[in-house]
Order: structure tokens, then C-alpha cells, then sequence
């Protein structure tokens, strides 16, 4: 099964040197919580780094706002968080931050990110669970 974990802020070549001069891997998509304790409703690129920064975490998040990339910690989006997805034809969508309604080939979506889990389209629907653990995404 494959977790679709594409890049939709940046494109390949962006995620490349992203990837060359913070010597990090890309590892998915999704949003972190913000100072008061929600989830940004924006997407985020995640990065894992085997060398931690200087606060101790191995992941990096870049996103795009204004016009501006911005690079901050993404331990938040990665610890202790369990993704849900929808899978479809041995692939597996899920929703990267709320409101980021995705639909399947196979006549289902899902929708709501970290904020809440909705999904439907059909009686054929099959939820997968997975983690981030290091640079992979792991189904449960």
C-alpha cells in the first residue's frame, strides 16, 4: 500500500534543494499546531534530518505565505500524531489540514486534516491509519 504523500507547495525541483541545503529528506505534507495550540490551516512541507537542530528535533517544516518561504520546527506535526486515511486501489489519501477536501478514483474522499475526520462517497470505504517514523510513513 502507498500513502500519496506528494508535495503540493513546491514543486520536485523545489523539494530537491530544499532537501540539498538543509541536508533533509522530504517526508509528507501536512500542518502544525500553532502558538495558541491549533492546527494551521495551511499545508506544510515536512523534512527529517538525522542531525537534530540545536532545540532538539529532527524535523524541519517549509510552507509558502505571501509570497515568502518560511522554515520553522515541525516536531509538532510528526509527534505523537496518528494520520487517518482513506485507501483506494492499494493507495492511500488523507487530508493534510482542514478544510483540504481530497477525493479517490474510487467515488470517496476525506477531509478535515488534524482538525476533525470526515470522509464518505460510498459503502466501500476502507480507513488506514499511519505514522511518521523517522523519514517513512508507516500504516499501523
Amino acid at each position: 500500500m502507498k500513502i500519496l504523500n506528494e508535495c503540493s507547495i513546491f514543486t520536485d525541483e523545489t523539494v530537491k534543494l530544499i532537501e540539498e541545503k538543509f541536508n533533509v529528506k522530504y517526508v509528507f505534507e501536512s500542518c502544525l499546531k500553532n502558538t495558541e495550540g491549533s492546527w494551521v490551516n495551511f499545508p506544510i512541507a515536512i523534512f527529517y534530518s538525522e542531525e537534530p537542530h540545536p532545540q532538539g528535533s529532527n524535523y524541519m517544516g517549509a510552507y509558502n505565505r505571501d509570497g515568502y518561504m518560511y522554515v520553522t520546527d515541525a516536531l509538532s506535526g510528526v509527534e505523537d500524531v496518528t494520520y487517518t486515511g482513506i485507501e483506494c486501489n492499494s493507495e492511500v489519501t488523507y487530508s493534510r489540514y482542514r478544510h483540504d477536501y481530497r477525493g479517490t478514483g474510487c467515488g470517496t474522499f476525506i477531509d478535515g486534516g488534524r482538525d476533525y475526520l470526515r470522509y464518505g462517497g460510498n459503502d466501500n470505504i476502507k480507513l488506514v491509519n499511519f505514522k511518521v517514523v523517522k523519514d517513512k510513513l508507516e500504516i499501523l
